[in-house]
């Protein structure tokens, strides 16, 4: 429980215990040390991953890199199995430690800055020294797409300005990442373009809630199948001016080497929620992308499908068109717009995985039948409240905010709707 801060202020009564006891299964579920333990191990010379096999022997070296907010920890448990073996090795993430081969960078998340690219500049270093009887070992995560930063003719600032104004406007994960694939000579397969002749070996940390996941932090090890066309129409279609487009690799053999093991997924998350609900007597039902398109409006569509005893689970990322400068989170709009439809004896909890709801030490929030009095007792309108994105000061007057620390996982956001 120890990343939900205010835990014992918010579970007072069985439903809201219930229902935070299972999204605390989820994001502990979710943990890339407990995953790794289960999915990544060396026997003799033989490095296990997934379905991939590699005997480590046969490397003259071999090389760590990797980005996102799973980066530290996963790089950390490799050193803990295959430390004689790494030659090198370089990590971007958002919290970092001291390693004994691997150099960890500490970069800034959700919008790149300098140190970003210096830290990327480092990282491409390793990947150009690789040859061709070296393995490059990529460990990326969610919050990758950020952390690398290579821009193709573009700063910093133009980068954060043009990610503002595609937040701002509500375009979904998959249009940003395909932009930021094109403006970028480090995602989109550029990574494994740079490795090449080396055998690379990508271990994934999906955040995304879609199968295809080429799409986390995107794409660095993956053929991008999107062009810069692609690219150009998405920012016509959100008015968004001043981005320089590159061209992904295409030539196939700069992928024949590479093989993408998918480490961790919100399934690992919605299986031990399923499993954590079903140990307190819960029927249960999983919509594992069901967590999609505007956040204050997906309520009445997940409001139907709750029914007496039974758990809703859901995995997934929404978006929030923003319209006025508020403060506030995606998950706080996806409580906040339960309200209107939310059936007595019931409750939502949306959750960001990562500890994060937009807001440093916000991870979502909660709406029950206790938040809903509070809110009529301070006269509070909810619709207007998030009309004016301003979903913060309605949590937390109301007594639904869950207040807590980084979780050093992201797989995605996580929704748990509870009728007793």
């Amino acid at each position: 429980m120890m990343f939900i801060k205010n835990y014992s202020e918010l579970a007072t009564n069985k439903l809201r215990k219930d229902a935070l006891d299972i999204v605390v299964t989820g994001i502990e579920a979710a943990d890339p040390a407990v995953i790794l333990r289960k999915k990544v191990f060396v026997d003799g010379s033989f490095l296990k991953a997934g379905k991939s096999r590699v005997d480590l022997s046969k490397y003259k070296n071999i090389y760590i890199v990797g980005a996102g907010k799973a980066s530290f920890r996963a790089a950390k448990f490799l050193e803990g199995i295959m430390l004689d073996y790494i030659t090198a090795g370089v990590i971007l993430d958002v919290k970092v430690g001291k390693l004994k081969k691997i150099e960890c960078y500490e970069g800034s998340h959700p919008f790149p800055t300098k140190g970003n690219i210096e830290a990327t500049s480092k990282l491409t270093d390793i990947l150009k020294a690789a040859r061709k009887n070296d393995l490059v070992i990529a460990l990326i995560s969610g919050g990758g797409s950020s952390l690398l930063c290579d821009p193709y003719k573009m700063t910093c600032n133009d980068i954060k300005s043009a990610t503002k104004s595609f937040f701002s406007k509500g375009a979904d994960i998959k249009e940003i990442n395909i932009l930021r694939k094109h403006i970028s000579k480090i995602h989109g397969g550029y990574m494994a373009k740079l490795a090449y002749p080396a055998d690379v070996l990508g271990l994934i940390f999906s955040d995304v809630p879609f199968s295809d996941i080429s799409l986390v932090a995107s794409g660095p090890t993956f053929m991008d199948k999107t062009t810069k066309d692609d690219a150009k129409k998405i920012a016509e279609k959100y008015g968004i001016s001043g981005v320089s487009l590159i061209e992904t690799p295409k030539d196939k053999k700069y992928f024949e080497k590479t093989r993408n093991e998918l480490i961790l997924s919100n399934k690992d998350a919605l299986k031990a929620m399923k499993d954590k609900a079903e140990e307190k007597g819960y029927k249960t039902e999983v919509c594992g992308a069901c967590l999609k398109g505007e956040a204050r409006e997906l309520a009445s569509k997940l409001v139907e499908r709750l029914k007496k005893n039974k758990v809703l689970l859901g995995g997934g990322e929404t978006t929030v068109t923003i319209e006025k400068k508020g403060k506030g989170g995606r998950n706080l709009e996806v409580a906040i717009g339960v309200i209107d439809y939310l059936p007595e004896n019931s409750i939502v909890v949306s959750m960001a995985s990562d500890g994060k709801d937009h807001i440093s030490g916000v991870g979502g929030g909660l709406v029950d039948e206790e938040v809903i009095k509070k809110a009529k007792e301070l006269n509070y309108d909810h619709n207007e409240f998030l009309r004016n994105n301003i979903s913060y000061k309605f949590m937390k007057d109301t007594g639904g905010l869950i207040e807590s620390r980084r979780t050093g996982t992201n797989v995605s956001d996580l929704v748990v709707m509870l009728k007793a």
